[in-house]
């Protein structure tokens, strides 16, 4: 949990950084591909082997959400990736809560 929890503190200010100082959309677009894989497979890895069904939700929406975006993207340009951010926070949130949850949970001297 930390280290996916890390990976993607990393990669949305790797995102919020080109947003703000990077001059092509290009960087911007490939750190948010590259969170958007590494989301998808921890909400896999997730679901498959923890059978948690919350992350079930998300890759729902992620798949939808990523199937309509060129159509989007053609219909009203860079406002179709505001959805896109809404997805990528709300799995960030849902991330920091399943980590809080997890390591408040008394656990014996040979777990720590």
């Amino acid at each position: 949990m930390k280290i996916d929890l890390l990976g993607q503190a990393i990669l949305i200010f790797a995102i919020l950084l080109l947003a703000f100082f990077a001059s092509g959309q290009a960087w911007t677009n490939a750190m948010l591909i590259v969170l958007g894989l590494w989301q998808l497979a921890s909400a896999f890895h997730l679901l498959h082997v923890y059978q948690h069904i919350k992350r079930l939700n998300y890759l729902k929406t992620a798949i939808v959400l990523a199937v309509s975006l060129p159509v989007w993207i053609h219909l009203v340009g860079g406002l179709a990736y505001l959805p896109v951010a809404g997805v990528v926070v709300w799995y960030f949130v849902q991330t920091i809560s399943d980590t809080i949850k997890v390591y408040n949970r008394p656990r014996s001297f040979w777990d720590l």
